[in-house]
């Protein structure tokens, strides 16, 4: 499996054994969406996290998901409401009736009668017949069940928040002092807002790979910049499809997708990928060709997130996605591979290292195995689609944890028996002994060798037999 499953931790897995199976059925990496829960519970799931990827001697990775501008509706008690209901927005936190609070005046100020309000993902649309100062009066639209402390949009507006509260940078701090090891940032604008979180993890002395989560219009439109500044992209489709046309969603998410893998950065798409497994223990046919469909794109990771935070199967929603992955690769032509290859550009030497490795491994039916001790070469793998199977030794965990979201690459951690740093001959010989005890490398197979000698501006490729 090239595609990488990513899962949202929540009150459904936070178990230790569920956790230890998710990972033993393919999980490379964990999400903690910092909008729920508490620093206790977050903790408690890092601990779990790593102490089953340490028990397995797997390496998998933990993403915290910062929240970012936006503006969330208050506390009430859940009410439901009919089609043609009028409903009071105030400036507020709280609320005993059937209104709903809004803590940001800004909201208001933005607000315009005949502007349509989206609540919940979209799952409450009202219509706006009067604004003031600090309140607003709408209609309902539809009928539903409108809950607390849910997403509000104006659709086709953003409003001009401020790019972290104070709770945000809190969240920054914890997830420093936890070593996450990558943070996505929701609402990205411009790459500007990129250059202010690198700033603020610089001071703080992080080094969490930057994950920018596409999910409004401005974000779109900045997008190449965006891409260059970032360390990888998440297609967050649930509030992408609030702020643009829904029915152009598809051709944007095939265009990120395609700009972000040509630049060597990893392609997350998320979002309702499996989302009536929340309740049901199969999968919907249009999510089979939904998946598919990104499998086919070529992204790097596809990621669960109701699914396996609230839903009832999350075990069976990750086993259900890497059936249609890995269904979804095998039929993956390979006039579509070589297309996509002919689209990349090879300027650099190691992007014809690269390619070349891959090319000869595919031709000769082997196995790659790489040793890394800077995290260079491995991306540039990546970028040009192996169909073959990469592994990558790193004797820096941290390094090998980097790749749990990189298309094809199967990261290992390769403790130095000594407090010396292993060489490149000494890493891939310990990969290869790791590989064949587990049972990766079979007798007869043929393996190619590659690592690149920065220092000697020279890229080895070999070519071994297992015996």
């Amino acid at each position: 499996m090239r595609v990488k499953i990513l899962v949202t931790l929540g009150p459904s897995i936070s178990d230790y054994y569920i956790i230890k199976k998710l990972i033993e059925e393919g999980v490379s990496g964990f999400r903690i969406n910092y909008i729920h829960g508490s620093p206790n519970e977050w903790d408690e799931w890092i601990k779990m996290v790593r102490e089953a990827s340490e028990e397995l001697d797997k390496v998998v990775s933990i993403i915290g998901d910062i929240p970012g501008p936006q503006i969330r509706i208050g506390d009430f008690t859940a009410f439901e409401v009919k089609a043609r209901d009028k409903i009071i927005l105030f400036y507020g936190g709280k609320s005993k009736e059937r209104k709903i609070p809004i803590p940001h005046k800004k909201l208001f100020e933005v607000l315009e009668i005949g502007d349509t309000i989206l609540l919940d993902d979209g799952k409450v649309i009202l219509k706006t017949i009067e604004v003031g100062e600090d309140y607003a009066e709408t209609i309902a639209l539809n009928s539903a069940i409108i809950y607390p402390r849910k997403k509000i949009v104006i659709s086709g507006k953003e409003i001009d928040l401020p790019l972290f509260s104070d709770r945000d940078i809190e969240l920054i701090k914890f997830s420093v002092s936890r070593n996450i090891n990558y943070l996505a940032f929701s609402f990205i604008r411009s790459a500007s807002d990129l250059s202010v979180i690198r700033d603020i993890l610089s001071r703080l002395g992080g080094e969490q790979g930057v994950i920018a989560k596409i999910e409004t219009r401005s974000s779109v439109y900045d997008f190449d910049n965006i891409v260059e500044k970032a360390d990888a992209i998440l297609i967050a489709r649930g509030d992408l499809g609030l702020h643009l046309d829904l029915e152009k969603l598809p051709i944007i998410q095939r265009s990120i997708t395609r700009k972000t893998v040509s630049r060597g950065k990893p392609c997350i798409v998320a979002t309702q990928l499996l989302e009536s497994m929340v309740n049901y223990p199969r999968p919907t046919r249009s999510e089979v060709v939904d998946v598919m469909n990104a499998v086919y794109d070529m992204v790097d990771a596809l990621l669960l997130t109701n699914e396996t935070a609230i839903g009832k199967y999350p075990i069976e929603s990750v086993r259900w996605l890497k059936k249609i992955i890995e269904v979804a690769e095998s039929s993956l032509e390979k006039r579509a591979i070589d297309e996509f290859r002919d689209s990349l550009e090879y300027n650099s030497l190691r992007d014809k290292h690269a390619i070349g490795l891959t090319l000869l491994s595919e031709k000769v039916n082997a196995k790659i195995l790489i040793y890394t001790k800077t995290g260079t070469l491995p991306p540039y793998i990546s970028r040009v689609r192996p169909q073959i199977a990469v592994y990558v030794g790193a004797g820096n965990k941290k390094i090998a944890e980097r790749f749990t979201i990189y298309y094809g690459l199967n990261p290992y951690y390769i403790k130095p028996p000594t407090d010396k740093p292993l060489d490149y001959d000494e890493g891939v010989k310990l990969l290869f002994t790791k590989l064949r005890e587990s049972g990766e490398l079979r007798y007869g197979e043929v393996v190619v060798e590659a690592y690149g000698r920065k220092e000697l501006g020279i890229h080895e490729i070999k070519i071994r037999q297992v015996i």
